[in-house]
């Protein structure tokens, strides 16, 4: 059996007991506990790519020399991994926003006389106290630096087994542009039964689940996968990974119950899956 279809199906068995308690949490009549619990499960759920390629790697001998877990070759790519899925948001906003596709929750934001005004419901590192423009921006950088920091050894794990154990076996089997589709599909299909559960897409779990998520997955798959390439180090797609769960948020808490209905969300997979060729063609460029 193919070395990629062997992790596949290990990595899909071992995390069968944690879909399991994604169901129970997504069954939650409270729609606050629901959300923290389908979050806290996935989180566990994260932890299975790469607990899988550890056993994987060790007993088939592939050991783990050819895993760099040092800076990498190029280190400010590991800023460019925590701040892109941020920027990637404040685009999904403001073209959501000249698209008249959602507005702006106003209980949640407003600017009045050079001050940004915040829901006390909101929670950021350094307050939600009215404050300037350039403290917001701080603010709000500071918050998902620290929330991504607590998600990074998650995004890690997932990534090991994704990036560092699955990708490159793909790529040498079915070239890069095929290699990078087919793992994207794989991480979509592991999260079907957590979307289907509630996680990401709870007005709509099926859509979301088998057509949004493994649309979404190829394309972000294409870029951490492109990032790898570039630094050599594991670091930074996981970095990458951890704040694109975070700043996620940014567009719902910003645009309400818009940020999260289906054309904003199809607006979405097309700014990411542009940056997705864009990453392909610069990959095949070798820049």
């Amino acid at each position: 059996m193919p070395p990629w279809i062997t992790y596949t199906l290990l990595t899909l068995l071992v995390s069968a007991p944690f879909y399991f308690f994604l169901r129970n949490a997504g069954r939650l009549e409270d729609a606050t506990a629901r959300k923290a619990g389908l979050e806290r499960a996935f989180r566990q759920l994260m932890w299975i790519p790469g607990i899988v390629a550890v056993g994987y790697r060790a007993s088939t001998g592939l050991g783990f020399a050819d895993l760099n877990f040092g800076p990498g070759v190029n280190p400010w790519l590991l800023l460019i991994a925590f701040l892109f899925p941020l920027a990637m948001e404040f685009l999904l906003i403001f073209t959501t926003l000249r698209l008249k596709l959602g507005f702006l929750d106003g209980n949640i934001y407003g600017v009045k006389d050079g001050w940004v005004y915040l829901s006390q419901e909101i929670r950021l590192v350094l307050g939600t106290a009215k404050q300037t423009p350039l403290k917001f921006i701080t603010n709000l950088i500071a918050t998902v630096a620290v929330a991504a920091a607590f998600s990074l050894i998650f995004s890690f794990a997932e990534e090991f087994g994704w990036r560092g154990t699955l990708q490159n076996d793909l790529i040498s089997r079915f070239t890069l542009t095929w290699g990078m589709v087919i793992g994207g599909l794989i991480w979509g299909v592991w999260h079907i039964p957590a979307v289907l559960s509630g996680y990401k897409f709870p007005d709509y779990p099926r859509l979301g689940a088998y057509v949004f998520m493994p649309i979404f997955t190829i394309a972000a798959g294409i870029i951490t996968g492109y990032l790898y390439w570039l630094s050599g180090s594991l670091w930074v797609p996981a970095i990458f990974n951890a704040s694109l769960k975070v700043t996620g948020l940014i567009s719902e808490a910003a645009l309400g119950e818009g940020g999260t209905s289906p054309r904003v969300r199809i607006l979405w997979l097309w700014l990411w899956s542009a940056v997705a060729g864009l990453a392909l063609t610069l990959w095949y460029a070798g820049l």
